[in-house]
């Protein structure tokens, strides 16, 4: 057996270790699986790299077009890793092994035509090499699991790699539930805000706050006819609970006028969406909407406020809960006229569907709301 790179002896090799120890890598490999044993991730790559002989193990995750190194075990700094670091995904073993085009063992990497020549085993001086995807529940790879040593390692077998594919699920598992764990903390500090928000608007202007949430399940339900994934379905619905928000700037005897506004009262009230951007891009969780309510009251011909965005230019968010918040304005009474009948709003929105409306959400919201008509 070779000496590693600093003179040390390597770790013995899986399947050449007594019985007690064997027993005990068992046991720590059920430790994991179990959840026990804390810092999961640090301690399956100990395990891989010890069990295996080698010098480094490490756990990549695909960014684009490049690899991260999220975490490292063992003797990094004379292969030039280091963690958080990263290099062009292409010319990367790892690559090759998730395109099939490299097998997971490469016992002597210098011998081996299909990677002796990157520019990548001459500079970290890659001598052997066993490498697995980490596959997500979905089948999305995240990146490899994967030991290197400086020197080539005939020993390595296939047995090898099947067994870090072992190990290789549970670094997966624990990082989805992070990923997963994260995201619900994100989402409840969104919750979070947009109710604390809603409940100011309320407090403010019972009939916007009515308003708002009667928009959410219609912008939902349009949003998903469009075809959009269920994360922008949730940025609708915030979007349509808060387009409003920006009311709580606007003063009492504008915001409660029982009669149409003038100009210059109509001036003011258009503040609104600029305000309403304020304050959501201010707040913890919700500040990526910012966009989207600002461009609530864009219109698709460009003749809109605040900002006169026209077509594709204004946010999904923002297509869809315009067009739902006509037709409820239109479809509610006022103490200045009475309802419109939900048939003639839609007929009001078709008519103005590619001027003031994108046509596609018209089409949709009819879909929607529509699906009674004659």
């Amino acid at each position: 057996m070779q000496p590693n790179s600093n003179g040390a002896p390597p770790s013995p090799a899986y399947g050449r270790t007594d019985r007690a120890s064997e027993a005990g890598r068992l046991e720590g490999l059920a430790d994991l699986a179990s959840g026990r044993a804390a810092g999961s991730v640090e301690r399956t790559m100990a395990l891989a790299r010890e069990a295996l002989g080698m010098d480094v193990a490490f756990v990549s995750k695909f960014a684009d077009d490049r690899m991260e190194f999220r975490a490292l075990e063992g003797d990094a700094g004379s292969f030039g890793l280091r963690e958080g670091g990263g290099v062009p995904l292409e010319g990367t073993f790892c690559k090759r092994v998730v395109e099939g085009t490299l097998p997971n063992v490469v016992p002597d990497a210098g011998s081996d035509g299909r990677v002796s020549g990157l520019e990548v085993t001459r500079e970290a001086g890659i001598g052997s090499y066993v490498g697995v995807p980490l596959l997500f529940s979905d089948g999305r790879v995240y990146g490899t699991l994967c030991c290197l040593s400086h020197s080539p390692e005939p020993r390595l077998q296939e047995r090898d790699a099947r067994f870090v594919e072992v190990l290789a699920r549970l670094v997966a598992d624990q990082i989805e539930r992070e990923e997963l764990e994260a995201e619900r903390r994100r989402l409840e500090v969104r919750a979070t805000g947009v109710g604390a928000l809603l409940a100011a608007l309320v407090a403010r202007d019972g009939y916007t706050g009515d308003h708002s949430r009667a928009l959410v399940g219609q912008a939902a339900a349009v949003a998903r006819r469009m075809g959009l994934s269920e994360e922008k379905v949730a940025e609708v619905e915030q979007v349509a609970l808060l387009h409003d928000i920006g009311k709580i700037g606007v003063g009492d005897a504008i915001l409660s006028k029982p009669g149409p506004l003038n100009e210059a009262e109509r001036e003011v009230m258009r503040m609104h969406s600029v305000i309403g951007e304020e304050i959501v891009a201010s707040t913890e969780g919700l500040s990526h909407l910012a966009p989207a309510i600002r461009a609530e009251h864009e219109r698709w011909d460009g003749g809109g406020y605040p900002d006169g965005l026209s077509g594709e230019g204004i946010p999904v968010a923002s297509r869809i809960v315009f067009v739902c918040d006509a037709f409820h304005a239109m479809t509610s009474d006022r103490p200045y006229r009475r309802a419109m009948g939900a048939e003639a709003a839609l007929r009001e929105l078709e008519n103005n569907a590619g001027s003031q409306f994108c046509p596609r959400t018209v089409e949709a919201f009819v879909g929607v709301v529509g699906q009674g008509r004659e």
